[in-house]
């Protein structure tokens, strides 16, 4: 998942809350097997209808993000009764067939994703108070009804916490970063859950090292030092490059938070190799 977004506007407008607000719309308009104009939603919801744009990208993103079938291809324009010009989701040569997907669709079974917004919180908010309280965790956990949203969370408390630098090799590019957990989200189960989103179960890496460390080619120790699986490289040829990002970070102790309570938990370590 791409983590944080601008959602909020240089007037302060929530678009995150605005998107909680126009996602059970829709669901009901599709329930009823219903399209709406760009007017009738904005009035439905209390803003200008210039004021949709945003949010309903929010909702777009998040249908394709999940793989769920376009919510938004029933915001239509009054005049040709088709989405707007941002509508992307799903070929515009074809909207028939796509609403009629929409609407057999059973939307209640689908939890709101964006309900973690209706107080006015935000994916920045709650990233800042998973960085702030680690504790929080399983609060902000119950909160968040998708997965897609836990882990945009998730990534964003990570970039706060590492800098927006990959623990190992520093790189600094925002989209080339990713939150690796360090005790798998399907291993957090039952009363584990919870840390899903803890901050001391994440390393922020590069997409590079995340993969290597998810293949176990690149591990961490208790005591954080990055140890690669082949330091004398038996298993070459290697280029330059290769070296670089393997051979030579062995050995080395990973970059870490400036603040201890966002260390990597050894507990979640020794629990991610105990059967190596």
């Amino acid at each position: 998942m791409g983590a944080t977004k601008d959602t909020a506007s240089g007037d302060g407008v929530n678009h995150e809350q605005r998107a909680a607000r126009i996602w059970p719309v829709l669901a009901e308009m599709a329930r009823q097997g219903q399209t709406i104009t760009y007017g009738q939603l904005a009035k439905a919801i209390g803003i200008h209808h210039r004021a949709l744009g945003t949010p309903l990208w929010l909702i777009q993103d998040c249908c394709r993000d999940e793989k769920q079938l376009p919510l938004t291809i029933l915001v239509v324009h009054q005049g040709d009764s088709k989405p707007g010009e941002g509508f992307i989701a799903w070929d515009v040569d074809d909207l028939e067939d796509g609403m009629k997907l929409v609407f057999d669709f059973d939307w209640s079974a689908i939890p709101n994703p964006f309900s973690y917004a209706e107080d006015g919180s935000t994916v920045e908010d709650l990233a800042a108070r998973l960085v702030q309280k680690p504790e929080l965790a399983e609060d902000i956990y119950q909160r968040v009804k998708v997965r897609g949203k836990a882990q945009e969370i998730f990534r964003a408390a990570l970039l706060e916490a590492y800098d927006e630098q990959c623990a190992f090799c520093g790189l600094s590019f925002f989209k080339a970063l990713d939150a690796a957990h360090i005790l798998a989200w399907s291993k957090c189960k039952g009363d584990d859950r919870k840390h899903r989103m803890n901050p001391r179960n994440g390393i922020l890496l590069c997409s590079n090292h995340h993969e290597l460390f998810d293949a176990g080619d690149i591990t961490v120790t208790e005591d954080f030092r990055i140890e690669y699986r082949d330091p004398d490289m038996k298993d070459g040829p290697y280029s330059d490059m290769d070296e670089v990002v393997t051979v030579k970070l062995h050995g080395q102790k990973m970059r870490l938070p400036e603040q201890k309570k966002l260390w990597p938990d050894p507990d979640f370590i020794r629990e991610r190799y105990k059967e190596d």
